[in-house]
């Protein structure tokens, strides 16, 4: 039975591969410590299957999968590295500093490959969105994450949740809500946009008035 407090990884190398063989012993060192409550392995060279429907590009790559994370790796990475990411894993706040620090570096595109395969971990951009305390640099980060989901039904699924948001009494929340809920490109979002440009705030009406127009140009 799984540990629930304890996270599980997968893990796909291939023969000949340079990093492959530290990140493969700390994964199953770290497995027999009892960190991990699994481990699952997959030579490329041997059977490709799985990391096609995984759009694995460079081996090595790893994910960790915790009750509240999904984190993916790629490339090389230092034991001291894999411990720290298996420790966050399975913190309540780890997959936001995965985002955070991801985000920092660059590697939006990971990111959005995990959401992707774990849309579920979406959540966590909702929490950091309504976080006030969530600093503008990483609120540009989100911003250029959450445009890679235009019009698609990840995004589309988040739309009672980005109403929520500009329902708030922040007015800086409301309005970049409102340009979210536009990119989902869901027709059912725009009575919501109507109503918005009846605000009483000149700043949300405008941002509802470009919101609406952006969501019927991806409409149409």
């Amino acid at each position: 039975m799984k540990h629930p407090d304890k996270s599980s990884a997968e893990l796909f190398i291939a023969t000949g591969c340079v990093h492959c063989p530290v990140v493969l012993s700390e994964l199953s060192e770290q497995l027999k410590k009892g960190h991990l409550s699994s481990l699952k392995i997959t030579n490329i060279a041997v059977d490709n299957k799985r990391a096609e429907e995984l759009n694995i590009r460079s081996v090595p790559w790893f994910s960790l999968t915790g009750n509240n994370s999904f984190m993916i790796f790629s490339g090389k990475h230092s034991p001291e590295e894999i411990k720290k990411w298996i420790t966050l894993a399975q913190t309540e706040k780890g997959m936001q500093e995965y985002i955070e620090e991801y985000l920092g570096n660059g590697q939006l595109l990971t990111i959005a490959q995990a959401i992707q395969l774990k849309p579920k971990i979406f959540s966590i951009i909702i929490s950091m969105l309504e976080d006030e305390d969530t600093s503008m640099n990483i609120r540009i980060g989100l911003d250029a994450l959450i445009e890679n989901f235009t019009t698609t039904d990840i995004l589309k699924k988040q739309s009672a949740a980005l109403k929520n948001i500009a329902c708030s009494d922040n007015i800086r929340l409301q309005i970049d809500a409102l340009h979210y809920i536009a990119l989902t490109g869901d027709a059912e979002n725009k009575a919501f946009l109507q109503e918005k440009i009846e605000y009483k705030d000149q700043q949300v009406k405008d941002a509802a008035i470009e919101a609406l127009e952006t969501l019927n140009d991806l409409i149409d």
